[in-house]
């Protein structure tokens, strides 16, 4: 018996081993690109060209890009699970993945879902579009100046508040009438100061007007129309609901557009996320609500591309990390990246055990605007924002920041100045617009 046959023949089988594992990746590469390639072929077949944001999408989950950074390592040498976290962070084009972490699991974005009202918002009805408080009278004003009536204010404006009482005072005060002997009354939906409730708003109102009427209360308007006050264009609404993540706005501008579920719609008809990645209960992101990193991305993407069709830029829409008042007034402090990004907050503390979430866009001088999604489960509420902003600044270390403006300036939010009075035959019922556009 041959003593060498044995290892003749292991030798041989282990040169056809090493020649399957050189060769199946080989095979499965060249299947992947076949299939690409067929998938292509249909497309053109079809005619059909989706939105750079959707496309995007479906391209990174037909071939994620290996990313840089090992979040999953890094949460757990933090004592965190790691599989309470979701992360993305990539280039605007998606061809750089610096941090890729449960990119496609569903977490609860909170008001990381005010981004998403923000995009529908500003594709129904456009930038400058203003939402309009009419003001009537049913009595006439004597020579002393007094409303031998009452004063109605109508009007669906999310924002209105202290200002727009104001100007509105000071309009009547020009037309001679400065005190109302009857009611301030609020028509049904009228909020004043994020208010829910007419009535109050009413009584509200009234106290910054100072006509000295008799009361306040909700009825429906009647009697001749003075004037209409035009709120802030939308896109300050739109910035100022996402520097303070006002839930009161977000959820109302939600109603305006048809509900969360339209909201839904737009995201998974137009923008293509799959819709068991979706589900939104309020506009606000109040309660229970579910999108994956991934998914906030391509909101972003879309919300950047809209807004420059409009010749608007990021900072029109977001408030500046670390200059602009409101929930990010204070984040990435330290890390050189300081009004260097433009990001929304999404903060709960007992829907799903809590949640602390960052999105947003960062600026450098020496690559293309770089997207960013964190999400974090859990109710060490505080810790997980200081981690955020940490892991932001380590997985994007190296690239100069491109400041959009200086770490002094603080931007005034809903400006009253851009408020505006139209008198009665220059009045445009936007609401027809929102019915026929």
């Amino acid at each position: 018996m041959n003593s060498r046959r044995p290892i003749i023949a292991l030798a041989s089988v282990g040169v056809i081993i090493i020649a399957v594992l050189t060769f199946v990746p080989y095979s499965l590469t060249m299947v992947r690109k076949a299939g690409h390639n067929v998938a292509a072929a249909v497309q053109t077949s079809l005619g059909r060209e989706p939105s750079s944001a959707a496309s995007t999408f479906e391209a990174e989950m037909r071939e994620p890009i290996v990313p840089q950074y090992d979040v999953a390592l890094w949460y757990g040498s933090r004592g965190e699970e790691p599989e309470k976290h979701g992360v993305l962070i990539q280039t605007l084009d998606g061809k750089r993945v610096f941090a890729s972490h449960n990119a496609d699991t569903t977490f609860n974005p909170a008001s990381l879902a005010k981004l998403t009202t923000t995009l529908v918002a500003l594709k129904r009805l456009g930038p400058d579009y203003r939402f309009t408080t009419r003001v009537y009278a049913d009595g006439k004003t004597d020579a002393a100046g007094v409303l031998d009536g009452n004063l109605y204010l109508a009007g669906n404006d999310p924002s209105f508040g202290d200002a727009s009482a104001n100007l509105i005072a000071k309009e009547l005060r020009a037309r001679g009438i400065v005190r109302v002997k009857g009611k301030i009354l609020a028509a049904p939906g009228f909020s004043f100061n994020f208010n829910e409730r007419a009535e109050e708003s009413a009584e509200f109102a009234a106290r910054v007007m100072q006509l000295k009427q008799s009361g306040t209360g909700m009825e429906e308007a009647r009697g001749e129309e003075l004037f209409a006050l035009q709120s802030n264009p939308l896109r300050e609404i739109l910035l100022y609901m996402n520097a303070h993540s006002n839930n009161f706005v977000a959820d109302r501008l939600g109603a305006f557009l048809g509900g969360p579920q339209q909201i839904v719609r737009v995201l998974v008809e137009e923008l293509k996320l799959p819709p068991e990645q979706v589900s939104l209960e309020t506009a606000s992101g109040l309660y229970n609500n579910r999108m994956t990193p991934r998914g906030v991305l391509v909101v972003i993407k879309a919300l950047l591309e809209e807004a420059g069709r409009h010749n608007l830029k990021a900072d029109d829409l977001m408030p500046v990390v670390g200059c602009d008042w409101g929930t990010v007034r204070r984040r990435m402090e330290g890390t050189g990246f300081e009004c260097s990004l433009v990001g929304k907050t999404g903060t709960l503390t007992t829907t799903d055990g809590g949640m602390s979430n960052l999105a947003g866009v960062v600026f450098t001088k020496d690559t293309e605007p770089i997207l960013f999604a964190i999400l974090a489960q859990g109710n060490r509420i505080w810790e997980h924002k200081q981690m955020a902003d940490e892991l932001l600044a380590a997985t994007i270390n190296g690239h100069q920041p491109a400041p959009i403006m200086d770490a002094e300036t603080r931007r005034q939010l809903l400006p009253p100045n851009n408020l505006k009075i139209e008198q009665r035959s220059e009045i445009r019922d936007q609401s027809l617009v929102k019915k026929t556009e």
